[in-house]
């Protein structure tokens, strides 16, 4: 197991230090749509910490169903709590930047609304932002559906995409503001989805490391539900397309259409096997996502990786 806070440079680990200052004033950003239902859990879990001083922005996206007054009734729980307004253009990437332009503090934590963060999480991305510019931590999925079922990614390291760099997953993202701001924050384009890959492509090239805290952990929960969950899988295949075509330039390799009929050859020997295990969902999903890329690549005129 690698030590915690050594830093991911994309090609390796490196022990590179910045030691800042402990005293360094915290922000917790949540992007929320619709979340009546889940921010509470999320809002109790922060406010269940190891390390409390902190301040909360929820950025409310538009949302129907009663958010903000939920998100209101947390404000004695907390030092600090405020919502605000980004229902002004849709997107994950929009609600994160507005939150991050509404504060001032020098570390921005951002989590999303329906996941938990764990109790140790704000002391960790804390840790790791006193040595690095960027910090992300495990993800450990959570399926409504099927409650016995157990799965972790980015277990020691940061997540990479399109073999190119890696990145900072958006639901569990450590940042300086100078190294947030100094790339313009999100990219309000990719509202599908992928803003969070394209944020640490750029973090990366602009000469920031990511650094890892397995501590910085969090409950990352699944789509409740197959129709919802293919949708947003939907979603993800063509967000992949549009990420790849702002990259195109920069030299990552695409699948040729021999290479994608053979992932769904593949794909359907494995089905069986994958159904029996109790994997269908995932296995449904994945060929969604690449039927999806498949089906906005021919709409792009473009050849995209898998």
């Amino acid at each position: 197991m690698l030590p915690s806070g050594q830093v991911w440079t994309g090609i390796g680990w490196s022990g590179r230090s910045v030691l800042r200052g402990r005293d360094m004033s915290v922000v917790v950003v949540i992007p929320a749509l619709n979340a009546a239902q889940t921010l509470p859990r999320q809002l109790e879990a922060l406010n269940s910490q190891t390390d409390l001083d902190f301040r909360v922005v929820v950025s409310d996206n538009g949302s129907s169903d009663g958010t903000p007054d939920v998100a209101r009734r947390w404000v004695p729980t907390f030092h600090s709590l405020e919502v605000v307004d980004s229902s002004d253009r849709p997107g994950a990437a929009h609600a994160r930047n507005v939150g991050v332009g509404s504060s001032s503090e020098d570390l921005i934590l951002i989590c999303d609304a329906d996941d938990r963060v764990r109790p140790t999480w704000v002391e960790a991305m804390r840790r790791g932002l006193a040595s690095s510019d960027v910090v992300t931590g495990p993800l450990f999925l959570v399926w409504p559906d099927e409650p016995g079922r157990r799965e972790v990614w980015n277990v020691d390291a940061p997540p990479m995409s399109m073999g190119f760099r890696p990145y900072v997953p958006g639901c569990n993202a450590g940042l300086t503001r100078e190294a947030f701001m100094g790339v313009g924050g999100f990219d309000e384009d990719l509202f599908r989805a992928q803003e969070d890959v394209d944020l640490g492509w750029r973090l990366v090239g602009n000469g920031h490391d990511i650094s890892f805290e397995r501590d910085a952990a969090i409950d990352y929960f699944q789509r409740s539900g197959l129709r919802s969950y293919l949708r947003q899988q939907w979603s993800y295949g063509r967000a992949h397309v549009t990420l790849f075509m702002k990259y195109r330039d920069a030299g990552i390799r695409s699948a040729s259409w021999k290479t994608s009929a053979r992932w769904f050859v593949e794909w359907a020997k494995q089905l069986p096997g994958r159904v029996r295990s109790g994997d269908g969902r995932t296995a449904v999903g994945g060929a969604v996502f690449q039927l999806s890329r498949c089906w906005e690549s021919l709409r792009t005129r473009t050849s995209t990786p898998l």
